[in-house]
């Protein structure tokens, strides 16, 4: 078999890692000195798991529960340990090629797309030259600078998953099935269930287009075969992780992203909103219709929120002439960003290069193949999803219509579905044009008639650059805020303003000549290859340079030497604690904090040092996501509340020192304690309303639906005690003495969805307390009460994981062993 082996066959794929490989290694050098990514969403994360770190540490496990964030929540959310040993998983490292990151992030990506582009079968230098524009698209440089690792992973995996559904629709069943199963399993692992869901929208169309195909041609027994295979590979492929899906599946039914309360104030009861997200902060970030020509020209809404002023720019010589110094305005104007669009922020736009754009138009103008229509569909459904709700007739319909889509939210985040197919048609149109045409005067006819298209977009943002007033939709604040600096001097606030807007103006046309000249150089090397004046390798070389610098050059405007710091450094400066605080950790007892110093409900820094009552999660739980809404964000706070979360310590900012400050609450109640009455109200409305005046030391909130099962009256004992022993994260242990019935409250958050409690071993019903809180009801004499987290999601998945795993390895050990007898049979 080695002998006939065809290596020669097999070196442009060799040259197509090694180029790959060479291209993320020489972009992302200072990876390789020691310097990690400062990376703000990896930082925070860093203090959401510093709790389940520190455990593990001492237990040679991560828990199910950690204590550190709003409170308490499941830990699996944050990170989760499962035990597979069969696990199809270990194919991960070798994908990223063992590469640290991000530069295993941008080879895992090309050789992902690298691998969808010999199953279309165009030619493997076209291939690489789509890989490298799927893989470097501005958008892949700008999540990887802030941190969303699980999200450029995902989109690792999508051209490959593609790929492999592709396959099985090409009849290659065996070889699809298995790829199919190892690849959404891998997609799936990544644990960015936005990313896979777009998979699916994009495999929807795909099947929609080639089932057209299939009735037209009467092909209806590959059609059943096609779509029984991908279902069911792709089913055991998912059942790999059904530990983290079952998990998340369980855990989203009591978060905010299925419902929240809805308290009206004139209402007695109040309403739970429906099954989602609520619609306003879904569309938070919504591309503007006109943003999106940023695909071409990225530069046309002035870059990212932290993008620098344009050298020698009209606000720093306006800021020089009223008296700053260089230095003091260049600085000024640095905070200022120069992003103008109408999402409230943003790191940077989604471009795609101004070549891979002309290509596209190119390719859907040249291409004579049923596979362009479903890839136009859905790339133009995608940008219709990408605006949000600056489209809301369709965008609406699909959030009320479309499953699971009003889980997530983000929608620019669909641009990701260009970013994949743009390439996809330029290759093919490519190898078409170069490789298999016939009629050269077709293709130059259809050269002309993109070059035309593409001239009139062009036309269209001259236009743009030359009539906008360039204000954005957000500039009250700044306009603002220049009047302050200027202690009201408005019109000198005003020309603070024009010169603002002339800098956008001058950002625009920069990128706008940028990508004419690159289109031009484009078209002009396809005119002279069709012209017979260069030859296909030149021509082919010349595209790919052209696109592939386009790409890199605008990627280091994202992702450059200045986002590499020493590991140590960011961990001191991000982590680094007041005195005041280190104070605060020579308390050994069990309590919580509230840092005021922070944004304390979007803030997970707090959270590497301390019990908190803030946090950071995108899917808090439903209970304490109401309980921030209606008594913690509201002003003044509610310090009831604060008190029955044991908040021991607030730390405040000081003004005079500019240092974090601490203040003690005496009124913190411990982490348990027993009541005097239990006061019953109809809904969860009227216990939310109950917290705005109650005493909790005295008097626990409990629903009506709870009364049968405490079914008891209670006799006050003020010799009664209840105290903590400890608190191990999933394992919690209380000791209770009392000459009477009491009703006990434990300063933990509610969740009926895996925590169990046992009085001397015999369970006990948990009962919601003070809305968030548990209760329950407590024999006189003495006891021990421990509480027991054991989801029933994480438990009883494990063996399903287990068994798909072994499917997806005999998959793949079947389609080698048929590929061997079939090359064994062709050589015979």
């Amino acid at each position: 078999m080695m002998k006939n082996f065809q290596w020669k066959a097999q070196l442009p794929h060799l040259i197509a890692v090694l180029v790959f490989a060479f291209v993320a290694i020489i972009y992302c050098r200072p990876a390789f000195d020691g310097k990690v990514l400062e990376q703000s969403d990896v930082i925070h994360w860093k203090g959401m798991a510093q709790d389940l770190v520190k455990y593990k540490e001492t237990h040679g496990t991560y828990p199910l529960w950690n204590n550190n964030l709003f409170g308490g929540m499941p830990a699996y959310q944050v990170i989760l340990e499962t035990s597979n040993p069969l696990t199809p998983g270990y194919f991960h490292a070798l994908f990223m090629l063992f590469l640290p990151k991000p530069v295993g992030f941008f080879f895992l990506l090309c050789i992902s797309f690298y691998f969808l582009s010999q199953v279309i079968r165009v030619k493997p230098w076209l291939g690489i030259l789509g890989s490298i524009a799927y893989a470097y698209s501005a958008f892949s440089e700008i999540i990887i600078s802030v941190g969303h690792d699980t999200q450029m992973l995902a989109l690792g995996y999508l051209p490959a998953i593609l790929g492999a559904v592709w396959l099985v629709y090409q009849k290659k069943y065996l070889w699809g099935a298995a790829l199919t199963a190892l690849f959404s399993c891998l997609l799936i692992a990544q644990n960015h269930l936005q990313i896979t869901y777009y998979f699916l929208v994009i495999a929807t169309f795909m099947t929609i287009g080639y089932m057209i195909q299939w009735v037209k041609n009467k092909e209806y027994k590959h059609m059943f075969m096609a779509l029984a295979i991908t279902l069911i590979s792709g089913g055991i492929g998912a059942a790999c992780n059904m530990v983290t899906l079952a998990t998340t599946s369980d855990y989203s039914k009591a978060t905010m992203r299925n419902s929240t309360l809805n308290l009206d104030t004139t209402s007695a009861t109040g309403t739970r909103k429906g099954s989602g997200l609520p619609i306003d902060y879904a569309f938070g970030w919504s591309y503007g219709k006109l943003e999106t020509f940023t695909l071409l020209v990225p530069g046309i809404y002035g870059g990212g929120g932290s993008d620098k002023l344009p050298e020698n720019s009209a606000f720093v010589q306006k800021l020089t002439e009223k008296g700053a110094s260089e230095e003091q305005a260049q600085g000024i104007g640095d905070q200022i960003g120069t992003y103008w669009g109408a999402q409230p922020f943003t790191s940077g736009p989604v471009y795609l290069g101004a070549v891979i754009c002309f290509l596209f138009i190119f390719g859907i103008v040249y291409l004579d193949t049923k596979q362009k229509w479903w890839i136009l569909a859905v790339v133009i459904a995608s940008i219709f999803m990408s605006w949000g709700k600056n489209f809301e007739i369709f965008n609406n319909f699909l959030f009320n219509n479309l499953p699971l889509y009003n889980k997530f939210r983000v929608p620019t985040m669909t641009l990701i579905i260009p970013q994949l197919l743009f390439p996809v048609i330029g290759i093919l149109a490519l190898n078409q044009f170069f490789f298999e045409e016939k009629n050269k005067a077709l293709s130059e006819q259809k050269l002309k008639m993109a070059t035309y298209i593409t001239g009139g977009i062009f036309l269209i943002l001259g236009l743009l650059y030359l009539g906008w007033d360039y204000a954005g939709p957000n500039d009250e604040m700044l306009k603002n805020n220049f009047t302050q600096m200027l202690q009201g001097n408005a019109a000198e606030a005003k020309s603070l303003y024009n010169a603002i807007k002339t800098d956008r103006q001058t950002l625009f046309g920069k990128d706008l000549l940028r990508s004419f000249l690159l289109v031009l150089v484009a078209v002009a090397i396809l005119w002279l290859f069709i012209k017979n004046k260069i030859k296909t390798t030149y021509a082919l070389i010349g595209i790919i340079l052209l696109s592939s610098l386009d790409l890199l050059s605008l990627g280091r405007r994202y992702l450059n030497e200045n986002n590499f710091q020493e590991e140590d450094a960011i961990n001191e400066a991000s982590f680094k604690l007041s005195p005041a605080e280190s104070a605060i950790l020579k308390d050994s007892s069990y309590f919580r904090v509230i840092n005021l110093s922070r944004d304390v409900f979007n803030d997970a820094i707090t959270s590497y040092h301390f019990h908190s009552v803030g946090g950071y999660h995108p899917a808090k739980l439903s209970i304490v996501e109401d309980l921030l809404n209606y008594q913690l964000r509201k002003q003044p706070i509610n310090l009831k509340v604060l008190d029955m979360l044991n908040t021991k310590y607030i730390i405040v900012p000081d003004r005079q020192t500019n240092q974090p400050a601490v203040q003690q609450n005496p009124d913190a109640l411990g982490a348990c304690w027993f009541v005097k009455a239990i006061q019953y109200e109809a809904t969860p409305a009227t216990v939310m309303k109950g917290l705005n005046n109650f005493d909790p030391k005295d008097t626990a909130l409990v629903e009506e639906k709870y009364r049968s099962v405490i079914n008891t009256q209670f006799t006050a004992d003020s010799t009664a005690t209840i105290k903590l022993v400890k608190n191990d994260n999933d394992f919690i242990e209380y000791v209770s003495a009392s000459a009477t019935k009491q009703y006990a409250v434990f300063s933990e958050i509610y969740y009926d969805r895996g925590w169990k409690a046992y009085i001397d071993g015999n369970e006990s019903p948990i009962i919601q307390t003070n809305y968030v809180l548990r209760g329950m009801v407590v024999p006189a004499g003495n006891h021990k009460i421990t509480f027991e987290f054991k989801p029933e999601s994480f438990y009883s998945s494990s063996k399903i994981a287990l068994i798909a795993s072994v499917l997806v390895w005999l998959l793949l050990i079947a389609a080698m062993i048929d590929t061997f007898r079939e090359k064994k049979t062709v050589n015979a």
